[in-house]
């Protein structure tokens, strides 16, 4: 009996052996645009994890491998054609079983829903009724959606194609494999436009072939079984790259105490302490580079982790500062006073300014410079609402601001919105208000106007010693700028400031 089975066993082995003897090529076709596992280099080849993994098997089994990527839906009918003998990168699906036998997988791959920041309420698939969704041609979302009831879908030939329809938001829903999606949102800067809504599962990728063809499938197994696993580890490790160290503490300082100078204590002490984290970071890593400049992956982590710091303090600045305006604000709520709740309104409001200001830096790619319109928007709403005024118009052009540009622009912004809603229109009347910033040649120009009642007469807003409008004064000579009043009707400010204080951008 065990005489049989070895006899068995050994004719099993030289079938194997003459079939593999008998394969001298074999065509692979997989999907050209889903990086990092496959996608196009800048000469046109391909290039990726699955090129490689194919390589290391070609050199491991001695046979030629043809590689040809296209796209994802062409790729699926060439093999289901029999133009090529392996499928590659492919989720095995209830339909594709009835055509195809399919390897162990050797990827795990998650599916999310993307949209984009305007879009909500979006948490599974049947919330995605009444609204269009990009898919790719081909991916094995398409019949995941359908089956789940998704029918408008939009299809393109591949990832890139819909997160560029993203951008341009053609589409602000869209089902993209999570590597490939990434990579895109970050390559089109972008990433902050979009969220993942919900995961509609996760897939694996297999190698397949068409039924029938098991002894290819056997062949190709083990010539993958054949390649060293430290040759995957590097393959893997040259597109995935290497995991950086977390030793950063992230945990944010207690509540603030005092509402006026404890607070700003606390603020002085939690500086100095982060500040002196960040010098010490920062001696850490010109040592490193010195000791160890041969070792980049250690660099970019240190590199990482003084960017983290200074995210953190412009974090913590942010937060403090929010404390210390809800501390105003129920003293505030306190007061009977009317002139004394404003007045502490008014302190608030300058605070707010300064929180904004730290909240646009920490969420800054650079961490050094933020959108004008964005945080004069964002002071005009903060003030809108302090002040329940319902008819605040914002109107600006892209412009991007350092941080000692900013803080001037905002504070001036801030002063003269609270002037107009105090005194431009009678108690309890409202009417409206616009903030403008524009560019004019080389200036930065920025507008405040409404069509109320006018200054009181005698009032020469280039002398008057109110805190306003020496606040403002005081801020334009900073910004080297020209202010400029006018009115009836109504009453206008306008700063003129040299774009070179703005980066001109």
């Amino acid at each position: 009996m065990r005489l049989f089975a070895a006899l068995v066993a050994s004719t099993v082995l030289v079938s194997a052996a003459l079939a593999e003897d008998q394969i001298r090529a074999i065509s692979v076709v997989c999907d050209e645009d889903y990086p990092p596992y496959a996608m196009r280099a800048p000469d046109g080849s391909c290039e990726g994890i699955v090129p490689d993994q194919w390589a290391a098997w070609e050199k491991a089994t001695g046979i030629r491998v043809e590689l040809r990527a296209m796209p994802w839906a062409e790729a699926i009918a060439a093999a289901e054609a029999g133009a090529a003998d392996v499928l590659d990168m492919a989720f095995e699906t209830p339909s594709r079983r009835l055509r195809f036998d399919f390897s162990p997988p050797y990827a795990t791959i998650q599916v999310p829903v993307f949209i984009h920041k305007s879009v909500s309420g979006i948490a599974s698939p049947s919330d995605l009724a009444g609204f269009s969704v990009g898919v790719k041609q081909g991916d094995a979302s398409v019949e995941e959606l359908r089956g789940r009831g998704v029918s408008d879908l939009v299809l393109y030939r591949g990832y890139e194609d819909i997160v560029d329809a993203a951008a341009r938001l053609d589409l602000r829903i869209f089902c993209v494999d999570k590597p490939p999606a990434l990579y895109y949102l970050y390559k089109k800067k972008i990433d902050g436009e979009f969220r993942i809504a919900f995961t509609l599962g996760q897939g694996q990728f297999h190698r397949a072939v068409l039924k029938g063809r098991a002894e290819l499938l056997s062949i190709v197994e083990q010539g993958f079984g054949d390649v060293p696993a430290a040759a995957f580890g590097a393959i893997e490790r040259k597109w995935m790259g290497y995991d950086l160290s977390k030793n950063v503490d992230l945990r944010v300082a207690g509540a603030v105490a005092a509402i006026v100078v404890g607070v700003v204590v606390l603020l002085l002490m939690n500086a100095w302490a982060l500040g002196r984290r960040v010098r010490a970071a920062t001696a850490d890593l010109h040592l490193k580079i010195s000791q160890l400049e041969e070792s980049e992956a250690r660099n970019r982590a240190s590199i990482a982790e003084k960017e983290v710091l200074l995210k953190e303090i412009h974090h913590r600045v942010k937060n403090n500062l929010q404390i210390v305006t809800s501390l105003i604000q129920l003293k505030a709520d306190e007061l009977k006073e009317e002139d004394d709740r404003l007045l502490l309104v008014d302190i608030r409001q300058r605070i707010l300014a300064l929180a904004q200001l730290h909240e646009l830096l920490y969420q800054s790619r650079d961490l050094a410079s933020i959108d004008a319109g964005d945080y004069l928007d964002a002071i005009a709403r903060d003030t809108a609402r302090a002040y329940s005024w319902p008819d605040l118009r914002m109107i600006s052009e892209p412009m991007t601001l350092g941080i000692d540009e900013a803080l001037p622009l905002g504070l001036i912004a801030n002063e003269l919105l609270i002037n107009a809603m105090k005194y431009a229109y009678p108690a309890d009347a409202r009417g409206q208000i616009r903030l403008v910033l524009a560019r004019d040649g080389e200036s930065a120009v920025m507008r405040v106007e409404d069509n109320g009642v006018g200054l009181p007469g005698g009032v020469d807003p280039a002398v008057c010693d109110s805190m306003g409008f020496t606040i403002v004064r005081g801020l334009a000579q900073q910004l080297l700028g020209t202010l400029r009043f006018g009115g009836p009707p109504g009453f206008w400010a306008e700063l003129r400031a040299p774009r070179s204080r703005t980066n001109g951008s």
